[in-house]
């Protein structure tokens, strides 16, 4: 009877391979992480799922030679978060670029990397190249990516998470300073600080220069460089058993250099933003969110489930698990008796 349930379970969940959004912010980084620079970092290594919600943003000049520009993040099956000015001074046509996913190395192939194309691109209306406000930008794929353990999609926090209370941070990406101080093209990885934005914005730090649509972290030989924007900024949250994406890296004074942190676009601030250009909704909650800051529009959070709850269980698939189970009862009473 036991291994039956089972079976009824397997049936209604069906494996969690191919399908986006199922889960995310699960194992941003591998076990062997530690507090090492990402300029000259530690290495990500391949086919442990870590960061597999990274991608590479690249350029064609002759194919098939590309160049890495920069990071993004799948947060659907067709749509890629990046930063706008990766492509504010580029001059190839979208035809000539190209999304890798699943790769921890630039020159990675073979099952677990998926290529796509840009089907469009959509710069946030308000962003400003100059001072690189509003730095956030939608990317739709050319056609939906499969996700797979190398492949999955990033959490996005929404109004009613508390950034404040999140710890143990990272960032990751194949920056100029990184690949060069490695002599190699492997994704980098590194644990940041996470910097108050009233500390980042203070005199001594990056005064006036920050506002409620950045947040700051890493300094004093801890921070992203050129290559990295676009790139992902996660905070863990133990609560829930993920990692919020809070942070699109857009901007920094050099790299990783004392009281100037790397300047990241919030993902939280553009949360309706990002639903909104992709033409979808949040998935609603059971709670009401509390009341958010005046400087975005409330919007429930997504839901997402943790890594011991794979398979979370819709109204409806409630009603098919108990007739079923009806069904089942029903043949097992007609045997007995």
């Amino acid at each position: 009877m036991i291994l039956l349930w089972i079976l009824i379970l397997l049936a209604l969940c069906g494996p969690a391979h191919g399908i986006c959004g199922r889960t995310c912010g699960l194992r941003p980084m591998g076990s062997t992480l530690g507090t090492t620079r990402i300029v000259g970092g530690s290495d990500v290594m391949p086919g442990t799922g870590a960061w597999a919600g990274i991608a590479s943003v690249r350029m064609f000049w002759n194919p098939p030679v590309s160049v890495h520009v920069c990071g993004g993040t799948l947060v659907s099956s067709q749509w890629l978060l990046t930063a706008a000015h990766c492509f504010i001074n580029a001059t190839n046509p979208l035809s000539e670029w190209a999304i890798v996913l699943g790769a921890t190395s630039l020159g990675q192939s073979g099952p677990d990397v998926e290529v796509r194309r840009i089907k469009r691109l959509i710069m946030h209306e308000r962003y400003i190249p100059d001072v690189e406000h509003n730095d956030i930008a939608m990317v739709e794929l050319d056609r939906p990516v499969r996700c797979k353990p190398t492949i999955q999609t990033a959490c996005l926090p929404g109004p009613s998470v508390n950034l404040a209370g999140l710890k143990n941070c990272y960032i990751a990406g194949w920056g100029d300073r990184i690949v060069k101080s490695s002599g190699r093209d492997i994704l980098q990885q590194a644990k940041v600080q996470f910097v108050d934005n009233q500390l980042c914005n203070s005199s001594e730090w990056l005064g006036g220069y920050i506002y409620d649509f950045h947040v700051c972290a890493g300094q004093g030989g801890v921070g992203t460089c050129q290559g990295d924007s676009g790139g992902p900024l996660v905070c863990e949250d133990k609560q829930a058993g993920i990692f919020w994406q809070i942070g699109i890296t857009s901007w920094g004074v050099g790299c990783a250099r004392p009281k100037r942190p790397s300047v990241f676009s919030a993902t939280q601030y553009y949360y309706n933003w990002i639903w909104k250009t992709m033409g979808m909704k949040p998935a609603p909650i059971a709670t009401p969110a509390p009341t958010p800051a005046p400087t975005y529009t409330a919007a429930p959070l997504v839901t997402v489930s943790k890594p011991t709850q794979p398979c979370p269980f819709p109204r409806e698939k409630l009603l098919q698990f108990f007739n079923l189970l009806k069904d089942i009862l029903q043949y097992l009473k007609g045997k007995l008796f």
